[in-house]
């Protein structure tokens, strides 16, 4: 059903452009969605009220501008209509599969956030969809587009400081209350912590240093049995030493904080959330510039660049994020 008129659309621009699911992610890509030059947020699809949802990280305020933009309550419809390029996938965990390959098999681009899905299987479904349908289908893995992470992984890749010999990543925050007895609370639909909130982690890892040899946690669970914190060593050989941890166990006075410290062989890098620091063998310690803005613009410049004929990251592809749900579904074994 539409809710309110159609979209005005620009000869300027080159895409068209939908969102599925509209709370917290659904406006992070909203936003960012609308800062690309050669985009135009066409339609939005929720089935309830839109409003602007808080999470654990500021994406830039609360208001949305839909003005302008056609409001849909079915997927469906949103998609014969509107006549869409690519679409940003925003919904439960478990509906990402069905719903990307909806849309890659009504010929549309698909920017589906994390985690891939729920099960390897589901992942490899929406593999074969986008093979079939000859369409871009990417994970928003934010975290690899984060300037401070994608500074380290350019630092490592040139090997101007050497090998990393140790790293460690960390995510925490508190208890998530944002939707108590919904959807996310239902570890069978969420994937719990691992698929949630380590995934980040462990996916920049893999980033960074291949597919791990072994994968070895720990985890603590609430009094629910719900697991709460997870610490995860990643084997890489006897060379290295490779380690996440990702709680939901923190006060909530404590908020949310990322951040890593990588030890290579002529250098140390740490990262505390808002500060990036260097540390050579040689010289005085100093801070990077880094970019003033956040992973979620960078995945989507990315994306609307790629789905216009620009150049691939070969390492930015869906069996990558395969490989990502994978190492984090061992997290559980």
């Amino acid at each position: 059903m539409v809710l309110q008129g159609q979209a005005g659309v620009s000869e300027t621009l080159r895409m068209r452009v939908g969102i599925i699911g509209m709370g917290f992610m659904g406006g992070v890509h909203l936003r960012n969605w609308q800062k690309q030059s050669g985009a135009d947020v066409a339609a939005v699809c929720n089935t309830s009220a839109i409003q602007a949802k808080q999470g654990n990280i500021d994406s830039g305020g609360e208001e949305l501008d839909l003005a302008g933009v056609a409001i849909y309550t079915e997927i469906s419809e949103m998609l014969a209509s509107e006549n869409l390029d690519a679409v940003s996938i925003t919904l439960p965990t478990h509906l990402h599969k069905a719903t990307s390959i909806q849309c890659l098999e009504a010929g549309v681009h698909v920017l589906c956030e994390k985690p891939m899905a729920l099960s390897l299987e589901d992942c490899d479904e929406m593999i074969a969809s986008a093979k079939a349908a000859n369409k871009e289908l990417m994970i928003a893995h934010c975290i690899r587009f984060w300037p401070q992470y994608a500074w380290l992984k350019n630092a490592c890749d040139q090997g101007e400081y050497g090998a990393v010999l140790a790293a460690n990543f960390s995510r925490l925050t508190y208890p998530p209350g944002w939707d108590k007895g919904g959807w996310f609370s239902d570890q069978s639909k969420s994937g719990g912590i691992a698929l949630d909130l380590h995934i980040h982690d462990l996916d920049f890892i893999q980033y960074l240093l291949g597919t791990p040899e072994k994968v070895e946690s720990h985890s603590i669970p609430f009094d629910s049995g719900v697991i709460g914190h997870v610490e995860t060593r990643l084997q890489y050989g006897d060379s290295q030493s490779i380690s996440a941890v990702a709680s939901w166990m923190m006060p909530e006075s404590f908020g949310f904080q990322m951040a890593f410290q990588v030890i290579l062989e002529k250098a140390a890098i740490q990262f505390d959330d808002e500060s990036l620091k260097v540390f050579p063998a040689e010289g005085d310690p100093f801070r990077p510039e880094t970019p003033d803005e956040d992973g979620y613009l960078g995945q989507i410049t990315y994306f609307s660049q790629l789905i216009a004929g620009g150049e691939r990251n070969p390492s930015m592809t869906p069996e990558q994020a395969r490989e990502s749900v994978r190492i984090a579904l061992n997290t559980k074994s």
